[in-house]
């Protein structure tokens, strides 16, 4: 870090800073939220300002100290993705399901088609796409929860990031073995990598039937009460991390397919919704600001990079609302706002629960350098548009069915 001599010596702790992150976040997106702006944005401003590109207190080294704490935030986050997805209604609905996949496909798809004639190998615009195909899972469910929205384009969205999800990580899983077998470092052969990531696929899915057979056998010899099986649960959501980070297997899969079991393992969702958001809530801060505090503004002011970074964001809405034109049970207002909710996207700090996904070492600097942009365009506006499309749908606590 920095050396900032003058400051309190208490600022030196590692732990104080990250507290004083997250006060700060927390007591800004208050007042934020008060004035009509989406209480995300405290942590996006905390982040700018003790970041890397204001005070310089948390940077990478610091954030490296605290991984396990961030890989604990991730497994929440990624436990409520997987746990958003309703198989039976993607099956039920046909075109709707379909049309959110297709939309997973169509944005990978064109972002290869923009970044390979921008000058980026084949093998890194794959795996750049493939981290595109997803949803922010942050981003998506702050601004449903801290607006109370419901109803059908709200649902759309949340089976959407799910669903992303579960696509990227088998897009990344291919594109991560051709990168590192065809890139700067020449590996194992492509076929030999591509086994060896699926082998870790294979294994984070094992690991999540396992603790979710552990989670049911102590729900059931403890006999316990709705109201307390969410301290169960997140035990056994550490373990999972835990197995995984030792296995090297992936814990994006595994923490995604906890939450995809765990859909029907709870009966009462209004007490184990209540009793896991405040501790979600700080995780989705303590994420954010993370992003916000490794956003680099000077990669904005590479007009070139921006401007492709620009493409591709417009490029994602434009694509999934396309993909949606086949389905018929949503109005065109709704498919709007399901495209616009829909915007927000995942980068390296994402990545961060998952030892098995090493990335930026095999990307050259006019990747990074996009990713960059792309991560300071997600920090600065997707949380606005979401919070827009939601309120677009009639669907947030202001607005009504339309």
């Amino acid at each position: 870090m920095n050396d900032w001599s003058a400051l309190p010596l208490f600022l030196f702790s590692p732990l104080a800073i990250i507290g004083t992150g997250l006060l700060l976040a927390q007591v800004l997106g208050v007042l934020l939220q008060r004035c009509g702006v989406p209480r995300l944005y405290g942590a996006v401003a905390a982040g700018l300002v003790l970041g890397v590109s204001g005070v310089g207190l948390l940077d990478t080294a610091l954030l490296s100290y605290f991984q396990e704490l961030l890989n604990a935030a991730s497994a929440l986050v990624l436990f409520e993705a997987g746990r958003k997805i309703d198989l039976a209604w993607l099956w039920r609905s046909r075109g709707e399901g379909a049309s959110l996949m297709l939309g997973c496909l169509a944005r990978g798809a064109c972002a290869v088609a923009i970044l390979v004639p921008f000058g980026l190998s084949w093998s890194e615009a794959a795996f750049i796409a493939a981290i595109l195909i997803a949803i922010n899972p942050v981003v998506c469910t702050s601004m449903v929860a801290d607006h109370n929205a419901t109803g059908v384009a709200t649902y759309a969205v949340n089976n959407a990031v799910g669903l992303s999800h579960l696509v990227a990580l088998v897009a990344l899983s291919v594109s991560l073995a051709w990168l590192r077998s065809h890139g700067v470092t020449n590996e194992l052969p492509f076929v030999e990598q591509l086994a060896h990531q699926g082998a870790k696929l294979l294994l984070g899915s094992a690991i999540a039937l396992l603790c979710y057979g552990l989670y049911k056998v102590a729900s059931m010899v403890s006999q316990a009460e709705a109201s307390l099986r969410p301290g169960i649960l997140l035990a056994t959501l550490l373990l999972d991390l835990g197995l995984c980070s030792v296995t090297s297997s992936s814990a994006l899969l595994s923490l995604l397919l906890m939450g995809l079991l765990l859909r029907n393992a709870e009966k009462r969702e209004n007490v184990f919704q209540t009793q896991l958001r405040t501790v979600q809530e700080i995780g989705y801060a303590l994420l954010f600001m993370m992003s916000a505090a490794l956003v680099q503004v000077r990669e904005v002011l590479h007009w070139t990079v921006f401007l492709m970074a620009l493409l591709l964001f417009v490029m994602r809405i434009a694509v999934t609302r396309l993909a949606l034109v086949p389905a018929p049970a949503w109005s065109a207002r709704k498919k709007h706002a399901i495209a616009l909710s829909a915007c927000s996207l995942v980068g390296f700090s994402t990545l961060v629960v998952d030892s098995s996904m090493s990335n930026a070492a095999y990307l050259s600097v006019t990747a990074n350098g996009l990713m960059q942009a792309l991560l300071a365009l997600n920090v600065l506006v997707a949380p606005a548009i979401t919070w827009a499309g939601l309120h677009f749908a009639g669907e947030t606590h202001q607005g009504s069915e339309k």
